[in-house]
């Protein structure tokens, strides 16, 4: 059953089929599926002390912990966006979702760290396939004039729910322990998955095309090999061979990517893309947001319970905090973007300058600095995350062919937790190495180890924003694809 006013055929469940407002109901169950993956890694950084502690982690298996989802998700984005535009995006949408729910139970009933770790590992291809799909659905159901207040709904019910989320396993955690947190997003998935069946509309590419083993088998392995790199940096130093090894082959499997794509006759990925400004800047921003969001959702936890001795409680406030930062940054971008017709150049550099302030005022901090310093830090650094979100999100969809919704859908999440992955996992090996290079111990010394680094952090931010700024230069506002994109 097609829809008249959706840009491709839609087949409607029958529960909203004759409804006139079922384009309404199908925005609101994908932005609750999408809310799991924003919603998993705060609470994954909130449990993981006191699982490394009872679970008995040593730093390397903490660290591979807390960025493998991430790391998985980035790297099956690619083949579950084929497999959607193939197979049906929402099939593969909710199939993801229960994913979602059996590796929160494996990590909820882990006995050992490998069995943890394995729930992780269950979690992020299985978030893949859930925030993928809700990605990619949405460019298929609304027409580019309208995703930047379709985003703009979407990435508001996410931060919402991340706000009441994020508060309800701080006082779970505290009172029940880390295994409770765990089974939150079990829960949640089945509730929403049964929302998303009831509401979500199925949709794939009208011409079906093989799928691209050969693309999707190389930028997971680059992908792999990247945050594999990054990761064991930590344990084994920056000189290793094995590290320098794997960042090496990293660069080179991107490479063979971006050329096996550009000379494929049915390629899984349109890389003509990322000769167009807008989309490039918008695919920068994504790494950069998602890189502080890591980096907050790391480190905060760590430095406010494991080195300042406050509770998990406290942490989840702070955590709030920041989610409450988000659900204003949401609105007021909306707002800005309705009202003020701000360019998405604008949006994009000026996000990325409030992030930066917020990362550089934690370089600040002291051993006797409350807890209230944090909260209002990681409160600015998600208000900046949001405002730049909300245009990266309409500029990457509207790019989309509408035959390639979800190849294209997998660059947003793909390069996002790249990002995080970074932030997750990259941070802590640069504070043990400038730890170690300054022969620093105590709370006064990992402290003084910590502030170095945010302070590198958000000054590398504050170039990254001017970077986006020049190359928005030619081609400041949203455009949309119906062909092969051409630069302005």
């Amino acid at each position: 059953m097609s829809s008249p006013e959706t840009p491709v055929p839609q087949r409607w469940p029958a529960t909203v089929a004759d409804n006139r407002h079922r384009r309404a109901y199908a925005l609101v169950g994908l932005s609750l599926l999408s809310a799991l993956q924003v919603l998993d890694p705060t609470l994954n950084s909130l449990a993981l002390p006191e699982v490394a502690g009872e679970l008995r982690m040593d730093p390397s298996v903490r660290a591979f912990a807390s960025s493998v989802g991430t790391l998985l998700l980035a790297a099956a984005m690619l083949g579950i966006g084929i497999l959607g535009d193939l197979r049906g995006r929402r099939r593969v949408l909710l199939v993801g979702t229960l994913g979602m729910a059996i590796g929160g139970v494996v990590c909820a009933a882990a006995p050992v760290a490998g069995v943890y770790v394995l729930g992780r590992v269950v979690m992020g291809v299985s978030t893949a396939a859930s925030f993928g799909m809700s990605l990619a659905i949405l460019p298929a159901l609304f027409r580019p004039e309208e995703l930047p207040r379709v985003f703009g709904a979407w990435l508001g019910v996410q931060s919402a729910i991340s706000v009441f989320g994020t508060i309800g396993s701080g006082a779970l955690q505290a009172s029940l322990g880390w295994r409770a947190t765990c089974l939150i997003i079990p829960v949640l998935a089945v509730v929403f998955t049964a929302c998303g069946a009831l509401a979500v509309p199925e949709s794939r590419a009208a011409h079906p095309r093989r799928f691209d083993v050969v693309g999707v088998v190389l930028a997971a392995a680059a992908l792999i090999c990247l945050m594999g790199g990054f990761t064991l940096a930590g344990e084994l130093g920056w000189g290793s061979p094995v590290v320098l090894g794997g960042l090496l082959l990293a660069v080179v499997l991107l490479a063979a990517f971006a050329v096996w794509e550009a000379r494929s006759p049915q390629p899984g990925f349109p890389i003509r893309l990322f000769a167009v400004p807008a989309f490039t800047a918008a695919c920068v921003v994504g790494i950069v947001f998602n890189f502080a969001n890591g980096v907050i959702a790391m480190q905060l936890p760590t430095v406010l319970e494991s080195v300042l001795g406050r509770s998990a409680f406290v942490v989840s406030i702070a955590l709030t905090v920041m989610s409450v930062g988000m659900l204003f940054g949401t609105l007021a971008a909306g707002e800005a973007q309705k009202r003020l017709r701000l360019s998405a150049r604008t949006m994009f550099t000026s996000g990325l300058l409030v992030i930066s302030l917020g990362i550089l005022l934690l370089g600040l901090v002291r051993t006797t600095t409350g807890s209230w310093y944090f909260a209002g830090c990681a409160f600015i650094v998600g208000f900046g995350i949001m405002w730049a979100q909300n245009s990266e999100s309409a500029v990457v969809m509207s790019a989309a062919p509408k035959e390639m919704v979800g190849s294209v859908g997998a660059v947003k999440p793909a390069v996002g937790q790249f990002g995080m992955g970074l932030g997750l996992g990259v941070v802590v090996p640069i504070v043990v190495g400038v730890l170690r290079s300054s022969g620093a111990t105590g709370r006064e010394g990992i402290i003084a180890g910590f502030t170095e680094v945010m302070l590198f952090i958000g000054g590398f931010i504050v170039l990254c924003a001017v970077g986006v700024h020049l190359i928005m230069a030619r081609q400041p506002h949203l455009q949309s694809f119906g062909s092969p994109p051409t630069e302005d």
